[in-house]
């Protein structure tokens, strides 16, 4: 019977040694998942993720999900039901009466370890299936990752191809004419900016700001900028005649800089034009045709207007003959320029 005692006493003991391992062991793995989820807080904090929500959207579907947290919870309580199970089992070997054991049946005891052990298993089990799933994760948080940047860098290139398709995908074309156009006419406009600060500082030109409703045909008007009057924008159907004047010069002497990379543009002629000028407006364009001309270019001027007269040194002007509808062409040079 005593030795009986001793082999049941050492099994308990043997037992109870292996219970308190595998709960090190729960322990440290406890211990472990902590410390895993304040880095996985650190890398959620350190990434694009918002919050862990948003992560798992990105990564796990719903179903998924749910299936992880409740293998979790199973887990949870199996390591509760083990904690609990060793809790007794201590509880029993401290209060165990030995004058009882030849009371107990050794099937029944030998059910009882076999019924730990496998319980023991079974959260070993779970604990690495549970790790394995933490590894899958981690690759596939790291394969998403690199799949966003792919996606990013791939929308790049598709917005390039959806802008292009939106401009030359229409059947005729008329997108991409506009377009190039558009292009074109503000390269004209810079150059007509620049002339016009060289001729009156007051205005500036700008394409015509295209609403969501407005036509594309409207993408190619031009609007004038009205520096003296808080940069407010004028139609330009509504300047007056000096300004329409200046405007139309700035326009002209910007598209002879605009063609002349190609081909060299040596005189530019005007027809009328000065009769709407008042005097100050008409010595801005004068000045402005005086620095062209002596930057090499010739200026021609058709005009009525006397005022010119006194600006121009060379003159070619035309006499009409009365009865047979002819006229007569005389060369002046004038020996002053005021």
């Amino acid at each position: 019977e005593l030795q009986k005692l001793n082999r049941i006493i050492s099994q308990l003991q043997e037992l109870n040694g292996q219970i308190s391992a595998n709960s090190a062991a729960i322990l440290q793995q406890q211990k472990l998942s902590k410390q895993a989820a304040k880095d996985w807080e650190k890398c959620l904090h350190d990434s694009e993720f918002n919050n862990e929500t948003d992560f798992k959207s990105a990564l796990l579907p719903a179903n998924k999900v749910e299936q992880l947290q409740q293998l979790n919870q199973q887990l949870e309580k199996a390591i509760l039901s083990a904690t609990s199970l060793h809790k007794q089992a201590v509880k029993h070997l401290t209060t165990f009466d030995k004058t009882q054991l030849d009371k107990l049946e050794k099937d029944k005891l030998s059910a009882q370890v076999t019924e730990l052990k496998a319980n023991i298993a079974e959260n070993n089990k779970q604990l690495g299936q549970i790790q394995q799933q933490i590894t899958a994760d981690d690759q596939a948080k790291e394969k998403s990752i690199k799949l966003q940047k792919q996606i990013k860098q791939q929308q790049k290139t598709y917005d390039v191809y959806a802008y292009l398709n939106g401009l030359i995908g229409s059947a005729d074309g008329k997108k991409f004419r506009v377009f190039a156009q558009g292009l074109t006419l503000d390269y004209l406009i810079h150059l007509a900016n620049a002339q016009l600060h060289q001729l009156h500082k007051r205005y500036q030109l700008q394409r015509k700001i295209k609403g969501k409703t407005e036509k594309q045909d409207k993408a190619l008007e031009i609007e004038v900028i009205d520096t003296w009057q808080a940069d407010s924008l004028r139609d330009t159907k509504t300047l007056s005649g000096g300004e329409s004047f200046l405007v139309s010069l700035a326009l002209a002497l910007a598209l002879s800089d605009l063609v002349s990379h190609k081909t060299r543009i040596d005189s530019l002629f005007l027809d009328e034009g000065f009769g709407t000028l008042d005097a100050e407006t008409l010595d801005i364009a004068l000045d402005a045709l005086d620095n062209l001309n002596a930057k090499g270019k010739m200026i021609g001027i058709i005009s009525h207007v006397e005022a010119l007269k006194e600006r121009i040194p060379v003159q070619i002007s035309i006499k009409k003959h009365s009865g047979l509808g002819t006229s007569s062409l005389n060369k002046q040079f004038l020996v002053t320029k005021i």
